[in-house]
């Protein structure tokens, strides 16, 4: 094997290995306007369930800041950057038989931003649900609630330029999720 060849090779490895959100693609309210404004707006997820899991991650980030909702309770927020960690949040406690709903509050101070979001389920596997085409966006808050009305705009999979391949937060970099 040639040294490209080898390079290449390793280069895929090492895609494989930082890609932690399986299908999950980019998603966002809408392009930007001819000039950068705040914007906050709500992406929504309804799943069904056979019965609550006993374990279960969402691992999410959100250029540029996010609340996290499960089935309408304030899971956690937080402030990503390109190049941060995801935020992982355990919410099996949360879910339960039946339909659920995962609530994104997404905000940026230019208008222009993204949402990726993966969840393992106990069950179901590694990224049994992710940040798709199938995603609503709303800019009303009762979207938590209802859920969302718009289909949102798709950027891709990772890597996506400004944010490349999301990493695993190192065990130093988890922080408290309570409230």
């Amino acid at each position: 094997m040639g040294a490209s060849a080898l390079r290449a090779v390793v280069r895929a490895h090492e895609d494989r290995m930082l890609q932690r959100t399986g299908g999950a693609e980019w998603i966002w309210y809408s392009p930007a306007g001819p000039e950068p404004r705040p914007l906050r707006f709500y992406a929504t997820r309804d799943f069904e369930l056979p019965s609550a899991p006993s374990r279960a991650t969402a691992k999410l980030a959100v250029d540029r800041a996010h609340v996290l909702y499960v089935n309408g309770e304030r899971v956690g927020a937080g402030e990503i950057r390109p190049g941060d960690p995801l935020r992982v949040y355990g919410i099996a406690g949360r879910l339960h038989a039946g339909v659920n709903r995962i609530a994104i509050e997404a905000s940026s101070p230019t208008g222009v931003g993204g949402i990726l979001f993966s969840l393992d389920l106990d069950g179901f596997g590694r990224d049994a649900l992710v940040s798709d085409r199938r995603w609503r966006v709303d800019l009303s808050s009762e979207a938590v609630t209802r859920g969302a009305r718009y289909r949102p705009v798709v950027w891709g999979r990772p890597p996506q330029f400004p944010w490349g391949y999301p990493r695993m937060p190192r065990p130093n970099e988890i922080s408290d999720s309570r409230f």
